[in-house]
């Protein structure tokens, strides 16, 4: 999905290794890369790129997962705290990436880099040159996952 949505956007995608990719930037080797501020920040990858775009093209989550049988035979109370449990550190682990995308947002223009936050108009041309991904999808993982999914 990621290399055939950087192709509809017109790049050519690469799948490197990180250290190769580092180096390859700082060579300028390699235009560009794609990530999120963390990552460009926590790699060092911004000092070698001036220009970054806010796309907003991927939301990649890590999800949480269980034996739905071995959970369903722990004691209702504790399944509820596990849930609790859950809920709080999902809370907490979006709250600490907000603040980590706004100190990598700064460190970003601290090292004299621009960032364009794109218009609504120009990320909507972005959905519209990787619609034909919303077809794929649906065949991949099925309709009735999508169904879940507001319609682009």
């Amino acid at each position: 999905m990621q290399a055939r949505t950087f192709k509809l956007l017109g790049a050519v995608p690469l799948r490197w290794d990180l250290t190769e990719a580092i180096a390859a930037i700082k060579a300028g080797t390699i235009d560009a890369q794609e990530n999120p501020f963390a990552n460009t920040v926590t790699y060092g990858v911004h000092k070698f790129h001036r220009h970054h775009s806010v796309t907003n093209h991927f939301y990649i989550s890590r999800p949480i997962f269980l034996h739905r049988d071995t959970f369903e035979a722990w004691p209702k109370d504790l399944q509820e705290a596990m849930r609790e449990a859950v809920a709080e550190s999902i809370t907490y682990q979006r709250k600490l990436a907000e603040e980590e995308d706004v100190a990598s947002r700064k460190a970003i223009l601290d090292e004299g880099c621009e960032i364009a936050d794109l218009t609504a108009q120009e990320l909507d041309a972005f959905s519209k040159a990787v619609q034909p991904l919303w077809a794929d999808a649906q065949k991949m993982y099925g309709k009735e996952m999508f169904a879940m999914v507001p319609q682009p």
